[in-house]
């Protein structure tokens, strides 16, 4: 590939994440393109947004990856889990995740019924509801790698086991590949630029003296690209050129 750009964080942001796609030309096959995941929670669209990533996938099979982040693999989890325990929907606030993914008489029907039940009564309905409805993308979603490599970067949601060095894949856990935190900074023995999502921008910059800032943060070893777009409207796209070997943001 030679021009390899790089969408993090959306979080259900999906009007931010169309305006991004309008500087993705995927007519080109050189173009590559790398969602760093957590495409749920927080935002107001989060089944429009995985549905758009999921469409990008299966349009460009050879030039869309998508990894999974944190957010997905509780999302995940919550399904999975046994019926009585409420935690990912109790923290869904507003139902705002759920409510992208049901029509709203389901959630206002399921809602109605908690004055008269148990929340993990809500719990039970909510979630197969969602699964029978959306089968294809909860399969979609449990088959999405953690990290993606190419000669020069590592791509991963939120980082990798730097101190096992080129021994990374080996040693790196997947809850280290979605939830690590806090994130390293600086020179590492990986050998490769990471490039993660996850560790919102804003507080690194303001380390360093620069408050209020959302811009993508690069050290020596590492980008981290998350603008927090669900609270501040950023969304930063990395453009990787692999011929000049050059990197800009958009």
């Amino acid at each position: 590939m030679t021009i390899t750009y790089v969408i993090p964080d959306t979080h259900g942001c999906r009007t931010e994440l169309q305006g991004a796609l309008t500087k993705v030309d995927l007519c080109d096959p050189s173009t590559q393109l790398v969602f760093l995941g957590d495409y749920v929670d927080r935002g107001p669209d989060s089944a429009g947004v995985l549905t758009a990533v999921k469409d990008l996938c299966d349009a460009h099979p050879s030039q869309v990856i998508a990894l999974a982040g944190n957010h997905e693999v509780w999302f995940l989890d919550w399904l999975d889990a046994d019926d009585g325990d409420p935690t990912w929907l109790l923290a869904d606030t507003g139902l705002v995740t759920v409510r992208s993914f049901l029509p709203t008489e389901v959630v206002e029907r399921a809602v109605a019924a908690l004055a008269g039940g148990s929340i993990e009564a809500v719990n039970t309905t909510i979630k197969r509801e969602i699964s029978a409805r959306h089968s294809d993308l909860i399969a979609w979603l449990r088959q999405l790698p953690l990290f993606h490599e190419t000669p020069t970067h590592i791509y991963v949601h939120a980082g990798v086991d730097e101190e096992a060095g080129p021994m990374w894949k080996a040693m790196t856990t997947a809850e280290t590949f979605t939830e690590k935190y806090p994130p390293s900074l600086g020179k590492h023995a990986v050998g490769k630029l990471i490039v993660a999502g996850h560790t919102g921008v804003g507080p690194l910059h303001a380390r360093e003296g620069r408050m209020r800032c959302w811009e993508p943060y690069v050290d020596a070893g590492h980008a981290y690209l998350d603008g927090r777009v669900e609270d501040t409207g950023v969304l930063n796209v990395m453009r990787y050129d692999s011929v000049s070997r050059t990197t800009s943001f958009l």
